[in-house]
């Protein structure tokens, strides 16, 4: 484990992808690693990460999310000087830009050549969910590599630092429903994160229970007018985006995690990183049948799915909501998620796959 590795990495210093960048190379040496962030504009960036590549003159790149301008840079070093790269990829990027309708149509023919451009000439295409592996091997691809999403297993915080953050957002004695994610409206489904939420709050009118969200993003003025629709914008808490190191503390708030994916390609392909961080913190996690949940998640936290947009699935929510309310012994079952944790989503178990990994691209 001698080679130099830079790491392309779409996000600041504190985003999630740098998160994963420095836990996936924990194990790599530390002087042998260099992170390049995005910090400027896609122009910019890319002058900045050129300029710092021919000067690094590392052994391989790392592209940390399928994303211009590093998945492009990456290409061109690859063709120009035979730099090795990985690209890795936590979605179906083309499927899911079409499939939600975030992209203007023109731009879809342009997104799916950079898609398979940057998979085909990557040394190893790292997924994180077995679907997305499974889904690229049929479709041709040999060199796929899963490693998961992960996360840091912290110390629980002091209840009495739990019980002062309840107070300040007004969820003392409250039961707690909360999801964490970006607020991304899809004009195609007419759905962002957190819509099944709103709309399964309405069928538990009389019990005292809250949702949270937590993150931020475009599509968080639509939800705030989706829940006022439905009459139970006062029964929601939207905290916004919060800095990583404080992810355990509101996730303490939560009696109830959820984590909810369309039943359609990008959700089925998707681990999401939220669900290794819900089950650190030991939350009742309740997750739509799809994808890697479905495979690792006990059945009583699962929930059937049907379709991209599934109209029961709020009711079959609230039901299972309800039931846990009134049976809270039931949520005693989220201590199994601690092995979970240790087996599969662990930075400690990941950073190991991401040397062997590293080691086998430098050696081909």
């Amino acid at each position: 484990m001698n080679g130099r590795i830079a790491f392309l990495i779409h996000g600041s210093a504190d985003s999630v992808e740098a998160v994963r960048a420095r836990g996936l190379s924990r194990q790599w040496p530390s002087d042998r690693v260099h992170f390049l962030w995005r910090e400027r504009s896609r122009v910019e960036t890319a002058r900045a990460w050129h300029r710092a590549i021919r000067e690094l003159a590392p052994d391989l790149l790392y592209v940390v999310n399928a994303a211009s301008p590093g998945s492009g840079l990456a290409c061109w070093w690859r063709l120009a000087h035979r730099l090795p790269f990985v690209l890795d990829t936590g979605d179906a990027v083309y499927e899911m830009a079409a499939r939600a309708g975030t992209v203007p149509r023109w731009r879809l023919p342009v997104l799916r050549l950079a898609e398979a451009l940057s998979q085909r000439l990557a040394d190893t295409v790292v997924v994180r969910g077995t679907r997305h592996r499974e889904w690229l091997r049929a479709r041709g691809y040999r060199r796929v590599r899963m490693i998961r999403d992960g996360c840091t297993p912290a110390a629980a915080p002091p209840d009495a630092v739990v019980q002062a953050l309840k107070a300040k957002l007004g969820l003392t004695g409250q039961f707690v429903v909360g999801v964490m994610g970006s607020l991304v409206y899809s004009p195609r489904l007419k759905i962002c994160y957190g819509w099944d939420l709103v709309q399964a709050l309405p069928r538990l009118r009389e019990l005292p229970v809250r949702g949270l969200v937590i993150g931020d993003g475009p599509g968080r003025s639509w939800l705030e007018a989706h829940a006022r629709r439905h009459e139970v914008l006062e029964r929601l808490v939207f905290c916004g985006r919060i800095p990583y190191d404080a992810v355990p503390v509101y996730l303490r708030l939560m009696d109830v995690a959820l984590s909810t994916q369309t039943n359609n390609l990008p959700g089925q392909v998707r681990t999401t990183g939220k669900l290794p961080e819900y089950a650190a913190a030991e939350r009742f996690i309740l997750a739509s049948r799809v994808g890697e949940a479905a495979l690792l998640l006990p059945d009583e936290m699962l929930l059937d799915y049907e379709g991209e947009v599934d109209p029961g699935y709020p009711r079959r929510l609230a039901e299972r909501v309800r039931w846990l309310y009134e049976e809270p012994g039931r949520l005693q079952a989220r201590a199994g998620l601690r092995r979970l944790v240790q087996e599969h989503f662990t930075y400690e178990v990941l950073s190991r796959q991401f040397a062997e990994m590293a080691a086998a691209v430098r050696l081909r």
